[in-house]
C-alpha cells in the first residue's frame, strides 16, 4: 500500500508538471491580443518667458586699483608721411611641379604656372617663371628674384 501511495503521487505531480509545460506552449502558439484603444492627446506648447540677462560693459579705468595712483595716458604718435609710397603687393604665380621628361642628353621639366602646363629646361623663363635647376624629387625656380624650392 505504501508503495501505491507514493506511485500515486508521483503521477499526480507528473500530470501536474506536464499539464503546465503544455499550458505554457499554448499560450505562446496562440497569445491573447489586446486591444488597443487609441486616445486623443491634446498638446499646447507654452514657451517659458526669458528673464532678461544681467549685462555689464567693461570701461578702462585710469587709476591702479592695487596702488591707487593715476595710470599715465599714452600720447598717440603722429606718423607724417613724408616720403610714403604705395608698395604694390607682389602677386605669386601658383606653380607646381608635374615631373622630368628626359631627352636624349637634356633634361625637360613639366611646370604648371597658374595651371596652364609649361615643358621647361634650365634657364627657360616663362610669364616671369625662371628654372634654375630641378632633379626628379624637386626643382628650384626664380620669381620676380626670388628664389623657391617646389618639391614633386
Amino acid at each position: 500500500m505504501r508503495n501505491k501511495t507514493k506511485t500515486y503521487i508521483l503521477l499526480a505531480t507528473v500530470i501536474c508538471l506536464w499539464s503546465f509545460i503544455g499550458f505554457k506552449i499554448v499560450n505562446t502558439i496562440n497569445p491573447e491580443t489586446q486591444e488597443v484603444s487609441e486616445q486623443e492627446f491634446t498638446v499646447t506648447f507654452n514657451p517659458s518667458k526669458k528673464e532678461k540677462r544681467d549685462t555689464f560693459s567693461i570701461e578702462k579705468t585710469n587709476k591702479d586699483p592695487f596702488l591707487g595712483t593715476l595710470i599715465p595716458t599714452k600720447s598717440a604718435k603722429r606718423n607724417t608721411a613724408k616720403n610714403t609710397k604705395k608698395i604694390e603687393p607682389e602677386v605669386m604665380p601658383n606653380i607646381t611641379y608635374g615631373g622630368l621628361v628626359k631627352q636624349s642628353t637634356q633634361q625637360v621639366f613639366i611646370v604648371n604656372i597658374d595651371n596652364n602646363q609649361h615643358l621647361l629646361k634650365k634657364g627657360q623663363t616663362v610669364q616671369n617663371v625662371k628654372l634654375i635647376k630641378g632633379n626628379t624629387k624637386e626643382i628650384v625656380v626664380s620669381v620676380n628674384n626670388k628664389r623657391l624650392t617646389i618639391p614633386l
